[in-house]
């Protein structure tokens, strides 16, 4: 985006102080500075970067933004997988994990109230409308809203791929999947039962088509729970590369340790079917708490 295009939203989004349109690397990045948080969002894919509730630590691990234009998709916070997650089911050119990552959306609404902050952003693509809410405040919520604007039915899978900073990855665990079966994407995705706390001291990558709607990260090394309630979606991936970071060319060796990905959403087996001219709408809240 031109200097000119980020002032110009800029002009017409802010809220005061509160809310700003901001540039980086070229990018635009809606800032967001309230009583009770920090929250950063890039244009590019609506992706939430950063959300800092005022006396924590960053929810959400992120790496530099890739270079304006260059197709590159935002490695870290909180990416969008629409309308498909993962590789593509008979098209292995489209890319990975859909069409929005990579694309600059529509900025449509900004607005605080009681130090909460709602940004909503919306984007065309794949025969639907996709609107997405966050609303950053002392939790932070999405929304994923899709809407059928074609004349035939509008099958997705989808997922909101979040990026957990954590204090060490191998001692941080995920309660709340015990007992849930999944498929081991690390072992040719044969279907398998989860017994315990996650735990993701190797390479994992579980795909949970289905899972309940509450979960927690525990960190004893940063000291805080994450608390996750979804909404709308049937589906759990827990993903950390191990030491299998070869083809991740923008994550630095060693620091796949500070994250965990931990993704809402709805996957293979639990795709979703919106009719012409309906919607269907996955949310997700985040919320941290001290030992």
């Amino acid at each position: 985006m031109t200097p000119a295009e980020i002032a110009k939203l800029d002009d017409a989004f802010r809220v005061g102080e509160q809310v700003r349109v901001i540039e980086r690397d070229h990018h635009g990045v809606v800032m967001v500075r309230t009583p009770s948080c920090t929250c950063e969002i890039a244009l590019q894919g609506a992706h939430v970067l950063s959300w800092r509730p005022h006396g924590h630590v960053d929810l959400l691990w992120c790496t530099a933004l890739p270079p304006a234009g260059s197709g590159r998709a935002i490695r870290g916070g909180i990416p969008i997988c629409w309308p498909w997650f993962g590789p593509h089911a008979s098209d292995p050119a489209q890319p990975q994990h859909g069409l929005v990552r990579t694309q600059v959306w529509r900025l449509v609404t900004t607005s605080v109230l009681d130090d909460a902050a709602h940004i909503a952003f919306e984007i065309d693509a794949g025969g639907g409308r996709v609107h997405v809410d966050v609303i950053a405040g002392t939790s932070l919520q999405l929304a994923l809203t899709t809407t059928n604007t074609g004349s035939a039915p509008l099958v997705v899978t989808e997922a909101l791929h979040t990026y957990f900073s954590v204090g060490d990855a191998a001692r941080a665990t995920v309660i709340g999947l015990d007992g849930c079966r999944y498929r081991d994407n690390t072992d040719g995705g044969r279907e398998k039962v989860w017994r315990g706390p996650c735990v993701m001291d190797r390479e994992t990558i579980a795909v949970f088509e289905t899972s309940p709607d509450a979960a927690v990260i525990d960190d004893p090394v940063l000291g805080r729970r994450i608390r996750i309630a979804r909404d709308g979606g049937r589906s759990t991936v827990a993903w950390n590369p191990g030491d299998n970071i070869a083809p991740l060319k923008d994550v630095p060796d060693g620091e796949q340790r500070r994250f965990i990905c931990v993704e809402s959403g709805n996957v293979w087996s639990s795709a979703v079917t919106i009719e012409a001219g309906t919607s269907h709408r996955i949310g997700v809240r985040y919320e941290i708490e001290r030992h």
